[in-house]
């Protein structure tokens, strides 16, 4: 857990606190009957088989189907043993895989918590009734409950790893996948009302379960070629200057090395390379006249240029694939004093990802050859890049730069003197 930043590790460790808390409290008090110990093994059963048939929406994000099981396990089961089950089939499913004890503990409390609370308030709300048509709008709640609880958690922890506010944009991340989820907890709820004439019902299911996961795997390769075609448009946009073609490329390569230097997250990592990839997409809509001028632009083709940042953030915005790193396509041109565009950012407003990408952005620029100029030699990159540091860049990011390149050319020239 060293790892982690301090915030992040504070907040996970509170999240573990908090679940294994919640879940000795619930075994505590627990008193089942035989009747429940058997809905609660099924539930068991079903919520870990789940869990070990994932589907990668993305090569950074995957998505089961337990959903359904452990939803259902809150609106039959006792809180106490519906948080068993829960965090039991997490546990067991993680044992599988090779992850470290605190991302294992931190999982298991998140749908303990959010288990919990859901089986709470229906108890609360249905005054002790079972699910049936008549508890429909506690059922309702509790859904909604289990889903804002699990959801914010796990924010939470994403805004501390990735230096972002938390809850920014709660709606705007989960629009996409709050269909998927409650449609697994309406097929709980379906599940768990016939299951209340035999526990056997339970196993019907599985089979509407599947649907959905057939459907959030179309759903992954839709993205994936989504994915495909945008890059195939990022390297058509540079074919139209032979001066910039492989810009993408390079840049996408600077930044993803910058990031590793940093020791940034690999979840970071990989945003930072998808959105420095296309970074420069909002090109599409910029004129030739402009955008392939062999000279300086005037004020009105600058603005024109200038808009192709906000053109690349809404086109990538709308994509499901895309809308993470939408954000940094549309912030590579801001600068830290606050002087750049579209929004003019200031500070850390400017996520240390987007000055990766600037860094790696204009680097790549001073060291290629332009229509307008030749390639500059590596003393006045360097220069510059000192002259910028805190008021383009994050001074941070151009520090870890400049020592990443130092040393990849102390290689090179050792290399060649052996």
């Amino acid at each position: 857990m060293h790892s982690l930043r301090l915030p992040l590790r504070l907040y996970v460790t509170g999240v573990i606190l908090v679940g294994g808390t919640a879940l000795a409290l619930g075994a505590a008090t627990l008193r089942p009957v035989a009747n429940e110990l058997v809905v609660a093994i099924v539930l068991l059963a079903l919520a870990t088989a789940a869990q070990l048939r994932p589907v990668h929406l993305t090569h950074k994000t995957k998505v089961t189907v337990e959903d359904a099981a452990t939803f259902a396990a809150a609106l039959l089961l006792d809180p106490g043993l519906a948080m068993l089950v829960a965090g039991g089939s997490t546990l067991l499913a993680g044992l599988r895989g090779r992850v470290s004890w605190y991302n294992r503990a931190f999982n298991v409390s998140a749908v303990v918590i959010d288990t919990s609370v859901a089986a709470v308030a229906f108890t609360v709300l249905a005054s002790g009734a079972g699910p049936s048509l008549a508890t429909l709008p506690a059922i309702a709640i509790a859904a909604a409950l289990k889903f804002g609880v699990n959801s914010t958690i796990v924010d939470i922890a994403v805004a501390f790893q990735l230096r972002r506010r938390p809850l920014a944009r709660w709606w705007a991340r989960h629009r996409r996948d709050a269909a998927q989820l409650l449609s697994l907890y309406l097929i709980g709820a379906v599940g768990a009302i016939a299951a209340s004439d035999s526990p056997l019902t339970l196993a019907l299911i599985v089979t509407p379960s599947a649907l959905v996961l057939l459907g959030l795997r179309n759903i992954a390769r839709l993205e994936t070629r989504t994915k495909q075609a945008a890059r195939a448009l990022t390297r058509l946009i540079e074919q139209r200057d032979t001066y910039t073609y492989g810009h993408s490329q390079r840049v996408a390569e600077y930044a993803e090395r910058l990031a590793r230097a940093m020791r940034l997250d690999q979840v970071q990592i990989d945003l930072i390379k998808e959105a420095a990839f296309l970074h420069d997409i909002g090109k599409i809509t910029t004129p030739d006249a402009v955008l392939l001028k062999p000279a300086g632009l005037d004020a009105c083709e600058r603005e024109v240029m200038h808009d192709h940042a906000e053109q690349g953030y809404t086109l990538l915005e709308k994509l499901p694939a895309f809308w993470e790193g939408a954000e940094f396509v549309r912030s590579h041109h801001e600068r830290v004093d606050g002087t750049g565009y579209p929004r003019g950012l200031r500070g850390w407003e400017l996520p240390i990802e987007v000055s990766i990408i600037a860094v790696a952005d204009s680097y790549d620029a001073m060291t290629t050859d332009r229509v307008y100029r030749k390639a500059l030699a590596w003393p006045v990159v360097r220069a510059e890049l000192l002259r910028e540091r805190g008021q383009q860049w994050h001074g941070s990011v151009v520090d870890a730069f400049l020592a990443m390149i130092e040393a990849e050319r102390a290689a090179v020239g050792a290399g060649a003197a052996a």
